[in-house]
């Protein structure tokens, strides 16, 4: 009674593996995160047949007990997110959590593969040999500025996801908090004067956005330059794909 958890494309479909599509067809039953989106992958790579559910950040913990029935039945369960590796901030977490305390263990099984993380790092000009991961920022800004904060102290470079409508807030704060002009955000919680030094000379930001498809953009430079390399961009404001953000 295998579970399969089996990373996706992030935009080309190329970017599948040959296993992923074995392990998908061996599959009686595919957990995904949007069915909609999980059955045109399906079908451009010809998987027939194969029963569908949603399990989603929203659902997830009432799905847990069904994931468990099907498993003790011995049926074969794939779990796949909309695009790359499963659990990287996205859904699965609570259920693998839960079915690691089960009294009977399914063989959970990893079919590796792509992931927004590991692909912007590949090409990132940033030291990211030691990196800390933040995942998505909270979406309101007064909770976001306080987790920002609470990282001022990291030294390894920080990563982070965000989305098309709340990045260009994100880099404002990210710039306010860890690159102020006037210095009185970082004093504020008592770092060094040759730490503040360091933290303003290298204020430079590397994004990856729209990651294997056709309009994607890798961009390295000041944050000033990445606020502004948006705005001239996408003046209607109307910014298209999802960021990983490094610095």
């Amino acid at each position: 009674m295998p579970l399969y958890i089996i990373a996706t494309p992030i935009g080309n479909l190329s970017d599948i593996s040959f296993r992923a599509i074995e392990k998908l067809k061996e599959s009686e039953i595919i957990f995904c995160e949007d069915t909609r989106v999980t059955i045109k992958l399906l079908n451009y790579f010809e998987v027939k047949d194969k029963k569908l559910i949603s399990l989603n950040k929203e659902n997830e913990h009432k799905k847990i007990n069904e994931v468990i029935t099907y498993l003790d039945e011995g049926k074969v369960i794939a779990l796949v997110s909309d695009a790359g590796t499963p659990l990287i901030s996205d859904p699965g977490s609570e259920l693998l959590s839960k079915l690691w305390e089960h009294e009977i263990k399914p063989e959970i099984i990893p079919v590796g593969g792509i992931s927004a993380l590991s692909t912007a790092l590949s090409v990132c000009p940033i030291d990211c040999s030691r990196f800390c991961f933040e995942g998505f920022l909270p979406h309101g800004g007064k909770q976001r500025r306080r987790v920002l904060r609470r990282l001022i102290p990291e030294e390894r470079a920080l990563v982070f996801y965000e989305s098309p409508h709340r990045v260009i807030d994100t880099l404002e704060d990210i710039k306010n908090i860890f690159f102020p002009e006037d210095e009185s955000e970082i004093k504020s919680h008592k770092k060094k004067d040759k730490e503040i030094e360091k933290t303003n000379k290298d204020n430079r930001i590397f994004f990856a956005r729209e990651m294997t498809k056709i309009h994607e953009e890798y961009f390295f430079g000041t944050i000033d330059e990445a606020i502004e390399h948006l705005q001239d961009k996408f003046p209607n404001k109307k910014i298209q794909g999802e960021f990983v953000i490094v610095f």
